[in-house]
């Protein structure tokens, strides 16, 4: 009797499969407004989120390669994962073991969830003041204030926040997007990365137990984890001028007629080469706490800033007319570069530290 033949099961995709098979057959629904849940799951599963939650700079490096093979197709995608990864790094670089109760979910990409830090990014610099208040309310805090701007979520994802206390000192904590009194509201429609599950958030007299603070001591806390939070943040700009690179070389007719611009794909793909070179080596001293070393991953951040936006301009002079029409890739792909320089740590911010000094 004949062996009954097996057919064999597919193999799990990878990161660059997940990108080429799922991600890019919907760029064009991800620009115009769709959150692509199920594809930043399947990232998760794929590994994606998991590489840094040891804290090593391989780590950090392996979570920051995977958001630049997302961020070679689409920079909503990156910078979602960018939010994940930056929850990932606070849960695992925090004092309290509450919290990393969540950590495996989000690690793997079973649960999703967003950063919360823009504002207090800010607020550590002093260019705004911290959006959350809170007092010591048995054992947690009461909490209630407005965050303008917190993506990668949906009801039922956590994000985390930092709110000040009447004594001055900061707490660190975790929030469930939609539980009670902390609700979403989408009120402005953005230009590019639209489909980021980005919301305004309201905390109104909210008991943040003390099982969901990452640590009392936030400002301690923030010289331990910046340097990585921003570091992440180069995997996204990095894979936009990888991807414009591809889309000019890919671009017979438009190559042969703007040979001499001065900015082309190999160039582009120089100067990325060069920027992941400091990365890698960035990574090596990511747990140093002294301002000069920060003062240096921001210079880093912001050279990442200045490739993104001259490797879209550049797409876009190779492709003249056919490039400013709608539904033109090499606008999406301006529009998404323009975030890179604006996202926190945006460039005003950095150009403002880095004048500040040491």
């Amino acid at each position: 009797m004949a062996a009954t033949a097996r057919i064999a099961e597919p193999l799990p995709l990878d990161v660059a499969g997940i990108v080429r098979e799922t991600l890019r057959p919907r760029l064009g629904a991800i620009d115009a407004g769709e959150y692509p849940a199920d594809v930043l799951r399947a990232l998760g599963a794929a590994g994606a989120y998991g590489h840094h939650a040891d804290g090593t700079a391989a780590g950090l490096l392996a979570a920051i390669d995977a958001m630049t093979e997302a961020g070679q197709a689409c920079l909503s995608t990156a910078f979602c994962m960018w939010c994940q990864d930056a929850l990932v790094w606070y849960l695992a670089q925090g004092d309290e073991a509450g919290p990393r109760r969540h950590l495996a979910a989000i690690a793997s990409g079973a649960a999703l969830g967003g950063t919360g830090l823009s504002n207090p990014m800010k607020a550590f610099s002093g260019i705004e003041p911290l959006a959350l208040q809170g007092e010591r309310a048995g054992d947690g805090y009461r909490v209630r204030g407005r965050l303008p701007w917190v993506s990668n979520l949906g009801p039922g994802q956590r994000f985390a926040g930092i709110l000040s206390l009447p004594d001055g000192r900061r707490v660190m904590g975790l929030f469930e997007a939609g539980a009670d009194s902390v609700s979403i509201a989408a009120n402005a429609r953005f230009i590019a990365l639209e489909g980021t599950g980005t919301y305004t958030v309201m905390i109104r007299d909210v008991l943040l137990s003390d099982e969901d603070v990452i640590t009392h001591d936030a400002a301690a806390l923030l010289p331990r984890i910046r340097t990585g939070f921003v570091l992440l943040q180069t995997g996204i700009g990095l894979g936009l001028a990888r991807g414009v690179a591809a889309l000019m070389r890919a671009d017979a007719r438009g190559r042969a007629n703007a040979a001499f611009l001065p900015l082309g794909p190999d160039a582009i793909e120089a100067r990325a080469d060069a920027l992941r070179a400091r990365v890698a080596a960035a990574a090596q001293a990511h747990a140093e706490t002294d301002r000069a070393t920060f003062l240096e991953t921001l210079r880093l951040r912001l050279d990442v800033s200045w490739l993104a936006l001259e490797a879209a301009q550049a797409a876009m002079l190779q492709a003249g007319a056919r490039g400013y029409l709608e539904g033109a890739e090499t606008f999406r792909r301006l529009r998404e570069a323009q975030f890179v320089a604006i996202v926190t740590p945006s460039v005003k911010h950095i150009t403002t530290e880095l004048a500040r000094g040491a």
